[in-house]
């Protein structure tokens, strides 16, 4: 006999009556869902937050390759850092004086060549 598991999650039943992580299963706006507890609970929270449903296999992405396909660089401009985490064009960053500069890396440059001449 297998015990079922229940718990509740933003006013959703999810149960699991195999055992197996990957098994669990609620109702979302009438749509029978099932899988892992956590793309469960995600695709409930997105339900709840938009209205908008988005089954749990949508949730099942690896941050491990996302994050290696980013290309991060960073260059040093007159002493200071400027960073790139994201690899476009115009998400550099720097932090100067306390107060966080993002933008071109062109456009920050002239920034500094402003701030640091002043």
């Amino acid at each position: 006999m297998t015990i079922k598991k229940r718990l509740f999650h933003r006013g959703y039943t999810i149960e699991n009556s195999t055992g197996l992580t990957s098994d669990w299963k609620t109702t979302i706006n009438g749509q029978a869902v099932k899988g892992m507890i956590t793309n469960i609970k995600k695709s409930v929270d997105w339900w709840c937050d938009t209205k908008a449903f988005m089954p749990p296999e949508k949730f099942n992405t690896h941050p491990q390759v996302r994050q290696s396909t980013a290309i991060a660089s960073s260059e040093q401009y007159r002493g200071i850092v400027i960073k790139n985490d994201s690899g476009k064009a115009n998400e550099w960053y720097v932090m100067v004086r306390g107060q966080l500069i993002k933008g071109d890396i062109v456009s920050i440059k002239r920034y500094l060549d402003k701030t640091l001449a002043a």
